[in-house]
């Protein structure tokens, strides 16, 4: 999605609402897109009407029903997404002068959500290698030997998924856990954000995201450690810990081939995680974006 694509569906959509829209700004884009609304106080999440596993839909209808069971989340700003030529534009408030959370905080939440009553009817299972293939083609700076190994490993660790043991159970997931989705303003509010990826599954995949950022190095000790206390469990002593990590770093390495672009830091970071996945280091010196 370019720029200008996700301005122009918002600011049609947000002319329909009766919104302001004169000053909208690209938060990001990718395969979809953030567009702020400031003088409305409106972040609203675009993507495109044909995007496999995308339902704003239900991304409302989850935020609704967190926030009936108190979990901390971001509120839709309208109750119905608006379809836009080939997009979906869904409305949410805009947490001004908010923070991602620290990992006490990531943890607390957590293990708030990861307590609920399953619901019925309203959310998917998790579903590891959802999408696998179309981010490996959108890859546009992987070569046929990148995609044949990204597939080798998909496959191996698919087979291994199928029996992989899980220690926690079942519980309602983020399925995106990581601090900068979830958000504490200034007034100390708390709210998760990025909804699509909420799913049932084991808890251990909420964990893994920063056991692995912890691996890579993105944390101090001392903050793992209290993340873990805060929670009651490392995920790395789990007899499924090696799958959970291949999971999330193959997803890592696909969300990076989709971004890297003409981006030569991000075409280098690339090339170093197909390499160290090729001979069994990664995630040593991997490095965020």
């Amino acid at each position: 999605m370019r720029a200008e694509e996700a301005i122009d569906a918002v600011t049609s959509a947000a002319t329909q609402a009766g919104l302001p829209a004169h000053d909208a700004s690209v938060v990001r884009v990718g395969e979809n897109g953030v567009v702020l609304l400031p003088s409305a106080g409106v972040l609203a999440r675009v993507v495109p009407r044909a995007a496999k596993g995308s339902a704003p839909r239900r991304e409302i209808d989850v935020a609704t029903w967190l926030a009936s069971r108190h979990v901390p989340v971001v509120h839709p700003a309208r109750p119905e997404p608006m379809i836009v030529g080939q997009y979906v534009v869904s409305l949410w408030e805009y947490l001004a002068d908010s923070r991602p959370a620290d990992l006490v905080t990531l943890a607390k939440c957590l293990r708030q959500l990861h307590v609920l009553a399953i619901p019925a009817n309203l959310l998917p299972c998790l579903s590891p290698f959802d999408g696998f293939e179309e981010r490996l083609q959108a890859g546009a700076c992987l070569d046929i030997n990148d995609r044949m190994l990204l597939r080798e490993l998909r496959d191996q660790l698919s087979a291994r998924w199928v029996t992989a043991e899980f220690t926690l159970g079942e519980a309602v997931l983020h399925g995106d856990a990581h601090m900068e989705n979830l958000l504490v303003s200034a007034g100390g509010r708390e709210a998760f954000v990025d909804l699509e990826a909420v799913c049932i599954g084991p808890p251990e995949w909420d964990l893994t995201l920063t056991a692995l950022y912890y691996e890579c190095g993105w944390f101090p000790h001392k903050e793992y450690v209290d993340f873990v206390q805060t929670y009651g469990f490392d995920v790395r002593l789990s007899p499924s810990w090696s799958e959970l990590r291949m999971a999330r770093m193959l997803r890592m390495t696909l969300w990076l081939a989709q971004s890297a672009g003409n981006d030569l830091q991000r075409q280098r970071q690339l090339r170093h995680r197909i390499n160290t996945l090729r001979d069994g280091t990664a995630p040593a010196g991997w490095t965020g974006y």
